[in-house]
């Protein structure tokens, strides 16, 4: 048995036109809004008007801004705050997947901030005496921001991603049609739908859960995925169908329950700390960066609890064999069979001229992976740089 705290705080509405709620939401929340956005294409495709018609009609004063950058880069978010203390925003409007939503968490937290974003970030003690409420509009179901208090920015100068829990950053509320994720092309899809699974594969691979119906949970969402994946690239050809819809509704309710307190508390997270690292270094989207991580991890990690890998591969990969190994290692052969299906790379050309150079490389990736406190992980195992090595050595 384990004690643990439960809060999902955000209002969620999922479902046909819920975006035209947007209004009637955010006006309880603040008169002036905020709407940001990645690119000018959400009006294009009509969503923007949609959006800015809504909160106008509910008596919102509507600021929109564009530009934000792939993850959640520091640049952007100061040049954002300067943009809200002189308009006296009250609240956000996120319309978009993580960077948007994590960039809005981001300024919402540091608009009243004394400091930078980067020393409210970087600084585990401190929270936001004031954050500003934030919606979120989802268009890009993958890191379950809508309805989490984590944030991951980017440090523009370094590039180094710091994420931090700020509770009252939290969305509000977070509105997920799965018609505007429709035209979300195959890549991004992939790479979403497999940072979807790994948010529950690491949940599931923290042991000090002790909970089987967690366990069962957390199943059924790794499962999900696996199966809709494959229909949803499958199916991107053929447009808006009733069957898309609900590929594409499924998933995007998958994301949100993968990444907050609906599965339980905890995870061990050491594929993502790597996953920021690497994303950092060689320009990987995210999700294509765990897709290579994972299998890896699970090679080099399956000793440390066999019955529970073998479990895993089992139920979520129909792996066979006459022992937990042969198991095991069936069921690492199945799932990247899975990713290759899914067009993601297992590996990265480091193009290291030597071995000596290639060593210094794997050492500079654990080192910073591992951070100030030298290690990572913890639900399964602690990680430290040389382990950390080991598995990058994998797929590098």
């Amino acid at each position: 048995m384990f004690d643990f705290q439960l809060s999902v705080p955000t209002q969620i509405h999922f479902g046909r036109d819920c975006e035209r709620m947007a209004g009637t939401l955010m006006r309880p929340l603040a008169q002036k809004v905020l709407m940001i956005y990645g690119s000018d294409r959400i009006f294009r495709t009509g969503l923007g008007g949609i959006l800015q018609e809504s909160l106008e009609d509910a008596g919102c004063i509507v600021t929109c801004l564009g530009g934000v950058k792939p993850n959640a880069e520091t640049d952007w978010i100061e040049e954002a705050r300067q943009l809200v203390l002189r308009e006296n925003i009250e609240g956000i409007l996120a319309v978009g997947g993580g960077s948007v939503i994590d960039s809005a968490k981001a300024l919402a937290a540091s608009a009243h901030f004394s400091g930078s974003v980067m020393e409210l970030y970087e600084n585990p003690e401190i929270q936001p005496e004031h954050c500003l409420p934030v919606g979120a509009v989802v268009t890009i179901p993958a890191t379950a921001s809508e309805s989490n208090p984590m944030s991951v920015i980017s440090d523009s100068v370094t590039h180094r991603k710091i994420a931090k829990p700020m509770p009252a950053s939290q969305p509000r509320f977070a509105l997920l049609n799965p018609a505007l994720t429709l035209s979300v092309p195959a890549y991004q899809t992939a790479s979403g739908g497999f940072d979807i699974f790994a948010h529950a594969f690491e949940r599931y691979f923290d042991l000090r859960r002790e909970s089987s119906l967690l366990d069962a949970m957390t199943e059924a969402v790794m499962r999900q995925v696996a199966d809709l994946l494959p229909k949803i690239l499958a199916g991107i050809r053929d447009g808006a169908t009733e069957q898309n819809l609900q590929l594409r509704g499924d998933l995007m309710l998958a994301a949100t329950v993968a990444h907050n307190d609906m599965l339980g508390p905890g995870g061990d997270f050491a594929c993502h700390e790597i996953s920021h690292v690497i994303t950092e270094k060689f320009g990987v989207a995210h999700g294509a960066a765990l897709a290579m991580i994972i299998p890896a991890w699970c090679r080099l990690m399956w000793k440390e609890a066999p019955a529970r890998f073998e479990r895993f591969f089992r139920v979520i990969w129909d792996a066979d064999g006459e022992t937990a190994e042969a198991v095991i290692l069936d069921g690492i052969a199945k799932m990247e069979r899975f990713i290759d299906g899914l067009g993601l790379a297992r590996c990265i050309d480091t193009s290291a001229s030597s071995e000596e150079e290639r060593e210094q490389l794997l050492a500079g990736i654990a080192a910073e992976a591992a951070g100030p406190a030298g290690r990572i992980g913890g639900g399964l195992a602690v990680l430290h740089p040389d382990q950390i090595a080991e598995i990058c050595k994998i797929f590098l």
